[in-house]
């Protein structure tokens, strides 16, 4: 059977294998779980943990396994094999390069380990950020779609500071144009980003030649921070020392 692992991060989906896993536990199991997340996610990984306890598939789960593989198969950023069984191993090991995303094996006794590398934040993400804590200035260059891990990338680094000093002293996004965003979580997580840190930062620079760009000041004002303010991209310089005067 298949049961499902809890307390993931919302793109990981965790399942156990234990007993004679079906056709069944994947119909009912598995692929709702995962089509699930890939309604909310463009990318998932998998964590899938084959304990001591597992004895094996019948013939019409490992079809199903292969259907579900071969339909999501560019979609899997990463996937954690946990299991102790050998020809379960050198298959992974065998066809894991069929994969675009990462593939890694652990043994049984390195589920913890499995689980903090499937559910670890990318070290490299879409916002490339630079947080100058003395002038508690914060700078955002976006480097293409963006996904609601850049977000929690970017919180993590920034609210230790802002519950210290209250808050930032100014922000400066850098972008030829706006990217967009990856999927329907990274929309609602940039949402809750901006909830979250709304009146948290006292000046916010817009440092592109985008028409579009050009305008966020005008909103941020009235919503946002206490004073916004346009740069064209060879100004860059004049916008960094505006943001940090006091």
């Amino acid at each position: 059977m298949l049961t499902r692992i809890v307390e993931l991060p919302d793109n990981v989906v965790g399942f156990q294998a234990s007993g004679t896993v079906t056709a069944r536990d994947y119909q009912t199991v598995l692929v709702p779980e995962l089509e699930a997340t890939l309604q909310r996610h463009n990318k998932v990984r998998l964590l899938y943990c084959l304990g001591s306890d597992f004895d094996g598939f019948s013939g019409a789960a490992a079809w199903e396994d292969a259907k579900v593989g071969l339909k999501h198969l560019a979609r899997f950023e990463r996937v954690a094999v946990v299991t102790n069984v050998d020809w379960i191993r050198n298959s992974v090991k065998a066809f894991g390069f069929a994969l675009p995303g990462e593939v890694r094996i652990f043994a049984n006794a390195g589920l913890q380990d499995a689980k903090a590398w499937v559910s670890e934040i990318d070290a490299k993400g879409k916002l490339e950020f630079e947080f100058d804590k003395k002038r508690g200035v914060l700078i955002l260059q976006p480097r293409g779609e963006l996904d609601a891990v850049d977000f929690q990338r970017v919180a993590n680094e920034i609210d230790p500071y802002v519950e210290l000093m209250g808050k930032l002293r100014g922000v400066m996004i850098v972008a030829k144009h706006f990217p967009g965003w990856e999927d329907l979580s990274a929309l609602a997580a940039h949402f809750r980003f901006v909830r979250d840190h709304r009146r948290k930062v006292k000046r916010l620079a817009i440092v592109s030649d985008d028409k579009l760009m050009s305008a966020l000041p005008f909103l941020a004002k009235h919503f946002l921070v206490e004073e916004a303010r346009h740069f064209p991209m060879k100004k860059k310089t004049e916008a960094l020392t505006w943001l940090g005067q006091d």
